[in-house]
């Protein structure tokens, strides 16, 4: 997917209200700021410039929002090893990403964010495989296991959650 066109979203770039549905939820204020306006492909280079600091916006964002910015995540997990190395150590750098995703997956979730379902469980069972594969190489992953425990239940919980919406 490196490389590849976002495919076509329909309808109009979110405005300020799709993001803070609510008014006045300084955290979906802080998601619009850094993504309001922004095309799938600016939203997607703004993303990559820190994708831990960003992943929150993803949480506190509206529904309506979400599912419209939802292939930068989409797109961001399908190119990105689950484990990145630096010069220092490795780190997870999908950390977060699970529970941000799963935030916009409440019982009264938007009829758009739930139509997400069928895109989101292939990512999920992605994530699950390489984390899988990366354990049993034996490499030495970030120096703290419980990181790598947290991961993989925040992963976990995410696919548990969704399977609530497959039927619905």
């Amino acid at each position: 997917m490196t490389g590849k066109p976002f495919r076509d979203v329909n309808g109009p770039l979110p405005v300020e209200r799709d993001f803070d549905p609510h008014e006045g939820d300084l955290d979906a204020l802080v998601a619009w700021e850094n993504f309001g306006g922004l095309t799938l492909k600016e939203a997607y280079q703004r993303f990559q410039e820190n994708p831990f600091v960003y992943q929150e916006d993803f949480m506190w964002m509206g529904g309506k929002a979400f599912a419209y910015y939802f292939p930068v995540l989409e797109r961001y997990l399908l190119v990105t090893p689950v484990w990145g190395a630096d010069e220092e150590a490795e780190w997870c750098q999908v950390y977060g990403l699970g529970a941000a995703i799963q935030f916009q997956f409440s019982d009264d979730c938007l009829p758009e964010v739930r139509e997400l379902v069928p895109r989101v469980l292939p990512l999920v069972a992605q994530v699950k495989e390489s984390i899988e594969a990366y354990v049993d190489s034996g490499h030495p992953y970030y120096s703290d296991p419980e990181m790598q425990q947290h991961v993989i239940r925040e992963w976990n919980e995410l696919e548990t959650h969704l399977q609530q919406f497959q039927n619905k």
